[in-house]
């Protein structure tokens, strides 16, 4: 299918936004629910993928228009490294060989910022550990625990973003791998018209300026759901409890949702603490600077570690 479009992230990079506000809009595309992106491209097993099972999936047979499938998953799951990044390579193998001709769509963040807001995704899905521990779960384990192939925790490496952009050159080439900042979203309607060149997106009725589809908790609010989330043994893998109460996750997400509503306790915004932000400022450089090889971005000027 020509000028199929498909955006796969990265997570923390306004994907909801995207997938509630803009996408649904578009009116030179059909836009798929993510249910169906997961069916069809996430769902089967390793060594189970069919082509045509996926293309039945996505509907593609008839349509008059071209798809656009948006799925932050599509590009690994955050606080698993992506399965120790073997999961981005065999998705994007799917994606050729069901949508040879697509547009890829890949939005990137500066990474101290995407840590930052990864670790309150943690939190705000579940967990319970500190910073340290949840970003060095390797450094603190033992045995098998250690491999990440065996048992997938955070990975610094995922956000390298240079090696999934140059994976997607070498498979659809250059032309058709879009890389955006989502620093840019500062001018929001410089980027969706420089969106809708790009890919050949019509988009209407523009969600209205400042909005946002999720807001994130201060240090206190974190700190809050830290410990109702001893309650309840979901939805992260990496957590303690004392025990698994009952309506646990509705409980959860009342707590949640109670603390994104009292901005007593999120006036102090999350931060990292010195300790993880000189390792983001050791660990980023140099794949930061392959980026910018591949692509001509201010990612300095934009706060990323060069």
């Amino acid at each position: 299918m020509q000028n199929a479009i498909v955006h796969l992230g990265y997570h923390k990079t306004a994907t909801t936004w995207l997938q509630q506000q803009l996408f649904p809009n578009a009116t030179s595309h059909d836009y798929l629910p993510r249910q169906t992106v997961q069916d069809a491209f996430l769902k089967p097993a390793g060594m189970h993928f069919c082509p045509r099972q996926a293309s039945e999936v996505l509907s593609l047979r008839g349509r008059n228009r071209p798809v656009l499938l948006s799925e932050e998953n599509l590009s690994g799951y955050l606080h698993n490294g992506g399965l120790h990044g073997f999961l981005a390579p065999e998705v994007a193998r799917r994606i050729k060989a069901v949508l040879p001709d697509a547009h890829i769509v890949i939005f990137i963040r500066n990474q101290f910022e995407i840590c930052r807001a990864t670790y309150a995704q943690y939190v705000s899905g579940g967990g319970t550990w500190g910073q340290h521990r949840y970003f060095e779960t390797a450094r603190m384990v033992r045995g098998a625990l250690t491999r990440p192939w065996k048992a997938p925790v955070f990975e610094f490496e995922h956000f390298e973003y240079d090696r999934l952009v140059a994976h997607y050159d070498d498979l659809f080439g250059r032309g058709h791998v879009h890389v955006y900042p989502y620093e840019w979203l500062h001018d929001r309607d410089a980027l969706i018209d420089r969106m809708q060149q790009d890919l050949g997106l019509s988009i209407d009725d523009l969600p209205p300026e400042g909005s946002r589809a999720n807001t994130s908790l201060g240090t206190a609010g974190l700190a809050m759901m830290r410990g109702v989330n001893l309650f309840t043994r979901q939805s992260v893998a990496n957590k303690d409890h004392i025990v698994d109460l009952p309506g646990g996750q509705a409980l959860r997400h009342g707590a949640k949702w109670l603390a994104g509503r009292m901005p007593v306790i999120n006036e102090r915004p999350a931060r990292l603490s010195p300790r993880l932000r000189e390792r983001i400022a050791e660990h980023y450089p140099e794949s930061n600077r392959r980026l910018m090889d591949l692509r001509d971005l201010p990612l300095a000027d934009l706060g990323y570690p060069v």
